[in-house]
């Protein structure tokens, strides 16, 4: 890893939702919420109209950020997220951060994941070691 500074952006994971990715994470998860894969169900109870993706992969995806920031797991300290949106399948969303502070070798970490209108879909916080 280079020289991490004040402002240092980490790299951005993108993402498309689709019915693959949501009912792999559903089996993975446990999580068999009928929202993230039966478009009847979703078309009654959906905010957006429609099946969405779980939070729970967002915030693993944020995850991934900061992992791939660092060298591995291990030096994540902690994430903290909030979701803001939900993410319709069939969009594709982009996940990243920004370093905001630096103090004993630890980074604290701005996250966000913005779908394609610009909309943030999650918002959080990182610490990790550096």
């Amino acid at each position: 890893m280079s020289e991490v500074t004040v402002g240092t952006q980490l790299p951005t994971i993108e993402q498309r939702a689709t019915l693959t990715t949501s009912v792999m994470y559903a089996g993975a998860s446990g999580d068999m919420n009928p929202l993230h894969y039966d478009e009847g169900f979703a078309a009654d109870v959906s905010p957006t109209g429609g099946i969405i993706a779980h939070g729970m992969f967002s915030m693993g995806l944020a995850s991934r950020v900061l992992t791939g920031f660092v060298d591995g797991p291990e030096d994540v300290l902690e994430i903290q997220v909030r979701f803001t949106r939900p993410w319709p399948l069939g969009t594709t969303s982009t996940f990243g951060g920004k370093v905001s502070a630096i103090e004993d070798g630890v980074a604290t970490v701005e996250l966000h994941g913005t779908n394609e209108s610009g909309d943030r879909i999650l918002r959080g916080k990182g610490r990790v070691r550096v």
